[in-house]
């Protein structure tokens, strides 16, 4: 049986490249909660410029 849990987030960053992980550290350094979406489960994606 699955428990499903709803959360909210101030930002969501899809994709876990460069521009995604120094996006998402910099808004959880101010004090944001993020939550990240990558499709690779070794979370590391390309980068997007």
């Amino acid at each position: 049986r699955r428990i499903y849990v709803m959360k909210t987030y101030d930002l969501i960053v899809i994709g876990f490249g460069k521009a995604g992980k120094t996006l998402a550290k910099y808004a959880a350094s101010t004090g944001q909660h993020v939550a990240v979406i990558e499709q690779s489960p070794k979370m590391y994606g390309g980068t997007c410029i």
